[in-house]
């Protein structure tokens, strides 16, 4: 399980590049921000959105479970500046595409269960509600 939250963190901390957010002139607390939001988004939302049509029902009725347990994130995250839009819903099966929706789906779970996971979501919505806009 610990695997799952240490890539958790990973997606968290390392969603956008370095060079992206540089040219930008941005400080590193809002440059913390916005990798946060973008890898919330992308293991939920954006996630859901490129499951296959046969996976989507399962990791949505775990992502229902996620946002009822870190809803002060999921407001965050959807109402940032930084969410990045949906561009397809549900697209057709590909074994890859498959295995990414399926293990996600397992991130998301174990994000709920864990204590690391709690943890992580915890300093998520600690950075995400700091000081600078």
């Amino acid at each position: 399980m610990k695997t799952y939250v240490t890539l958790m963190l990973v997606l968290l901390s390392h969603s956008v590049t370095a060079a992206n957010l540089s040219e930008t002139n941005i400080s590193e607390a809002e440059q913390q921000k916005i990798r946060i939001v973008k890898g919330i988004y992308q293991l939920t939302d954006g996630a859901l959105a490129l499951c296959p049509k046969e996976n989507a029902a399962s990791f949505n009725d775990t992502l229902s479970l996620f946002k009822q347990r870190f809803p002060e994130v999921m407001d965050l995250v959807k109402n940032s500046p930084y969410r990045p839009t949906v561009k397809q819903k549900n697209v057709e099966a590909t074994t890859a595409l498959t295995q990414q929706c399926l293990f996600k789906q397992r991130m998301l779970n174990n994000m709920i269960v864990t204590e690391e996971g709690k943890q992580t979501m915890t300093k998520a919505l600690q950075t995400l509600t700091s000081g600078e806009n």
